[in-house]
Order: C-alpha cells, then sequence, then structure tokens
C-alpha cells in the first residue's frame, strides 16, 4: 500500500466537512492536496470513496463509508504510538473518547472520568452525551470508542459487557396513596397519568411493561430527561417508571419522590459498556474497558438504593 497517514487525514476531514473546501480549510492545505489524496486512496485501493456534485459537496459511497471508521480508529492509534514513542512508554498514553446515554450520565460520568485520570494522568478523555440511537451510529462510524449506556437495539456488531442489572420501579411522590406499600402492581397504575421519558428505544422499553401484562398506559406527560420525569412525579402530576433508582430521594425543587418495587416479573435494564467489533482496539480503549468494569459496582452501589424484595418489609438496622 503506497498511501499515507496523511492522506486518511484528508480523507477523513473531508468527510466530515462535507467538502474539499471546508476540508482545505480545516486542514490548512490547498483545495488540489485535499483532492489528490483521496484520489490516491481510491487509485490504491481500487474502489470510489466519494461523490462529488457541482455546489453540494461531497459524499461517501458504501466504500467510503467503511473506510472512514477504519481510518479514524488507525489515526487514532496512530497518534497513540506517537505519545508513547514520545513519552519512552512510562505511561499509558492516548485518547478515550465516551459516549453515554443522557440519562445515565450525570450518575456515572464525572466520577468515572476523575477517577479514571487519576490512574491514567497522560490519556485524553473526551466524553459526549446521547440518546440510545445517536450513541450506537457513533460507535459503528468510530465517533466514540465506548458507549455506557442501556441494552436497548443492540445487535451483535457490539461487544456489550454487563455492568449492572436494573429492575424497573413505580416512582411516585411521596404523599400518593401507595408511597407506603411494599410492593406494587402495575395494574394499579393502568389508569393514573404517566409521565414517560420519550427517548428513542427508552419510552418503548416503559411501554413494553405494560404491554407484557396486556394494559395500556395512560401516558400524559412526555419528558425528555430523568430528573423531569422525577419532578413530575414529585409534583403528584403522574407516577413514572424508572430504573436507575438513587439513594438521594429528592428532585431539584426539593420534592421527595418514592421508588416502588413492581410485584410483576418484568424485563429488567442491563447497564451496559459497548465497543464496536468492527475496529481493532487500542490500548488505551482496552484499558479503559477494564478500568469500567472494576470501578462501576462499586460506585454504583455507593449510589443507589438497596433493592428491596417485593411482598417482604426491609431488615431492621443493627
Amino acid at each position: 500500500m503506497n498511501w499515507s497517514l496523511r492522506a486518511l487525514r484528508y480523507f477523513v476531514a473531508a468527510a466530515e466537512a462535507g467538502s474539499i473546501t471546508a476540508a482545505a480549510a480545516a486542514v490548512h492545505v490547498s483545495q488540489p492536496a485535499i483532492s489528490e489524496a483521496i484520489g490516491a486512496l481510491e487509485r490504491d485501493l481500487g474502489v470510489q470513496l466519494t461523490i462529488r456534485r457541482q455546489g453540494r459537496g461531497l459524499t461517501l459511497t458504501p466504500s467510503g463509508d467503511r473506510l472512514l471508521v477504519q481510518a479514524r480508529n488507525l489515526l487514532a492509534h496512530a497518534d497513540e504510538v506517537a505519545r508513547f514513542a514520545a513519552g519512552m512508554g512510562s505511561r499509558l498514553s492516548g485518547e478515550i473518547r465516551i459516549g453515554c446515554f443522557v440519562t445515565l450520565a450525570p450518575f456515572v460520568l464525572p466520577g468515572l472520568i476523575a477517577a479514571f485520570r487519576e490512574e491514567h494522568p497522560e490519556v485524553a478523555v473526551q466524553f459526549e452525551e446521547a440518546n440510545q440511537s445517536t450513541l450506537l451510529e457513533r460507535l459503528r462510524a468510530g465517533r466514540i470508542d465506548v458507549a455506557l449506556s442501556y441494552a436497548y437495539g443492540l445487535s451483535e456488531e457490539f461487544t456489550a459487557d454487563v455492568l449492572a442489572d436494573l429492575p424497573p420501579h413505580v416512582v411516585v411522590a411521596e404523599d400518593h396513596p401507595r408511597a407506603r406499600a411494599r410492593a406494587v402492581s402495575l395494574r394499579e397504575f393502568a389508569r393514573e397519568p404517566m409521565v414517560i421519558i420519550d427517548l428513542p428505544h427508552t419510552a418503548d422499553y416503559f411501554l413494553s411493561l405494560f404491554r407484557s401484562l396486556r394494559i395500556e398506559p395512560n401516558v400524559a406527560w412526555r419528558v425528555q430527561s430523568y430528573e423531569m420525569a422525577r419532578a413530575m412525579a414529585a409534583r403528584g402530576l403522574g407516577f413514572a417508571i424508572l430504573n436507575a433508582i438513587p439513594r438521594q430521594a429528592r428532585g431539584h425543587d426539593g420534592r421527595a419522590v418514592v421508588a416502588l418495587p413492581i410485584v410483576e416479573v418484568l424485563p429488567r435494564t442491563l447497564v451496559v459498556s459497548l465497543r464496536s467489533k468492527r475496529v481493532v482496539e487500542r490500548p488505551s480503549v482496552t484499558v479503559f474497558g477494564e478500568f469500567v468494569q472494576r470501578w462501576f459496582p462499586a460506585h454504583w452501589q455507593r449510589m443507589m438504593v438497596r433493592r428491596r424484595v417485593p411482598g417482604r418489609a426491609p431488615r431492621p438496622r443493627a
């Protein structure tokens, strides 16, 4: 192969910018240099990578899409090797790009990033929050290395390491008539107004809990965040279904909520660490994956309430 890392960088810049002109400005080279690099790649690989339309910029062919994923990973790997050589290998270096499900991120990312940076200060950490569909697409495209999320809508193209297993709970205001119950049935809430987190895959999961019992919930409010769902429930505007139940039982406005176990046997939610099988893992990504599996269980246990077994009273404290 005669192509260079520079040619790959120019190809990635053009793909991400959507035009030769914008790519040239982004990497501070001439437009002919970008065009020649892409042409050289196409000649060397024997495939067309881009389609250029007058006045409409540049789009990728299916072959170009596949190369883009691998090129991003190869360039990140090359940068990691350069950092390793510069530091004589004394410490792990490189970059890790994390994606996290938007409702999970406040529970996980701040502590995780701080702990990982303390152990591996030479690794640059970037992160973004997104819904499930966006996270999976960014993994496929090589824009992120790892996604911390729930096991919604997964396929065989991803490696999934299970970090936690979360049963669903009904969340209500502290003065709700059922707030002191040891456990509740979803059937009791079929006619009550429901607050649902209306994100891709997330809403489908919550609705599937009711439909598995052949009942249809009364969805009255659709929100975009975990804390909004809790705040609405705390004000008595409806109940919510949530899986992550923090020890802090008050929302942002100071109102308290109660999380009630559900008596029916329902699908649980798995918190997972996801990586794409399409790319070769860099050392920093492998180390981060191992770190998450060590760090997550202890951190999660400290933050979340202990599970109560439906129908049994909590054990008295010693």
